[in-house]
């Protein structure tokens, strides 16, 4: 996989969560209510606290899977938890359960 910028992988993370028939609702929920504009600012926003909090630039910026990967996540989040009302809490105990049943080393796109 080429290397990619933060905008491109949000972007084409979008591609890759619409393959999910749910998911896929939900962002076409979530474009209604806000705007594609709007929407890809928020999720540029949550991803920008994400790395203000923690130290992601070496996990999730060391390669372009990574960085999708991330991408996919922080969309994810966002739509169950902004648009879907999932509580968070609720939301890592489903993460949690996921990951144990994936193979450590399954790329999931």
């Amino acid at each position: 996989m080429e290397s990619m910028t933060l905008v491109e992988a949000c972007r084409f993370s979008a591609t890759i969560l619409q393959r999910n028939p749910e998911l896929a609702a939900i962002y076409r929920n979530a474009v209604r209510r806000y705007g594609e504009g709007e929407l890809f600012c928020a999720l540029m926003d949550l991803i920008a606290r994400a790395y203000e909090e923690g130290k992601l630039e070496e996990e999730v910026f060391k390669n372009p899977q990574s960085l999708l990967s991330f991408c996919c996540g922080a969309w994810i989040q966002f739509l169950l938890v902004e648009v879907a009302g999932m509580k968070k809490a609720d939301l890592h105990a489903v993460a949690r359960k996921i990951f144990k049943e994936t193979h450590s080393n399954r790329s999931l796109h």
